[in-house]
């Protein structure tokens, strides 16, 4: 039986029946400024009109990609949002990472049912062009949310960019794009009095899913702390933490040199 024939004789059946055609590609996509990261991402970057998720455990960089696409978002003079239940957006950090503050709206919503409320008005407006849902968990979004959010976000060319621990079954289902988060790893400068500082962290993230790109590909690269007033030195001793005196550090003076 042809498509055509089953589509005819689901609508004598059931009187409103429709075969969905395969989705269509996304209608470009965001860069992160970030060059291994593009690269791994693929040509398209975070798709516009879908759903991303940056998974990982708590400190492993998922806050950073945010940032640095919510700062692509407003450089380019359009609207971000960022939903955030656990009152995680430090204002200073995110001006920093170059986001415009004043093209941010920032949603603390108090409840579960306020976060879900929050989302679905976002996205459902079409007037941000990228949407960032900090703070969910299995609990909050179940799967009909998410294919309400799926289908209003392909409609209204919104990305929506979801950060959680990953293990929720229903957003890995409905994201187009997952990210993984593997963890920060310190960065130490030597000093000419034998101590060590910290001035950054190694962020490595693996490419999980991809629908518009070849998944499975990994990228890592460096956040360097700017030169401030009263930054700390430890001294080199037989307790130091183990990433002063592995290899993280000669990693640190090879990109430094």
């Amino acid at each position: 039986m042809s498509v055509a024939a089953l589509e005819t004789l689901l609508e004598r059946r059931f009187h409103a029946a429709t075969v969905h055609a395969k989705a269509a590609p996304p209608r470009g996509g965001w860069s992160t400024g970030i060059t291994d990261v593009d690269r791994a991402l693929g040509p398209i970057g975070v798709p516009h009109g879908r759903i991303t998720e940056l998974f990982g455990e708590t400190s492993s960089g998922r806050t950073t990609i945010a940032y640095a696409l919510l700062a692509a978002c407003t450089a380019r003079g359009d609207i971000g949002a960022y939903v955030d239940p656990d009152n995680a957006l430090f204002a200073p950090a995110a001006g920093s990472a170059g986001i415009d503050l004043k093209r941010l709206i920032v949603v603390r919503p108090s409840e579960a049912s306020s976060l879900r409320r929050a989302a679905d008005a976002l996205v459902r407006s079409g007037a941000c062009a990228v949407t960032v849902l900090d703070g969910c968990s299995a609990e909050v979004l179940q799967p009909h949310h998410y294919a309400r959010l799926a289908a209003q976000a392909e409609k209204n060319g919104t990305s929506l960019v979801v950060l959680s621990r990953g293990g929720c079954q229903s957003l890995a289902s409905f994201a187009s794009l997952r990210v993984h988060l593997r963890g920060l790893t310190p960065l130490w400068q030597a000093g000419s009095d034998g101590g060590v500082r910290l001035h950054g962290y190694r962020i490595a993230l693996d490419v999980a899913k991809s629908k518009f790109g070849a998944p499975g590909k990994s990228a890592s690269f460096d956040v360097h702390f700017p030169e401030v007033a009263g930054s700390w030195w430890v001294p080199a001793c037989a307790d130091a933490p183990a990433a002063i005196t592995g290899s993280t550090t000669d990693a640190c003076r090879e990109s430094s040199a």
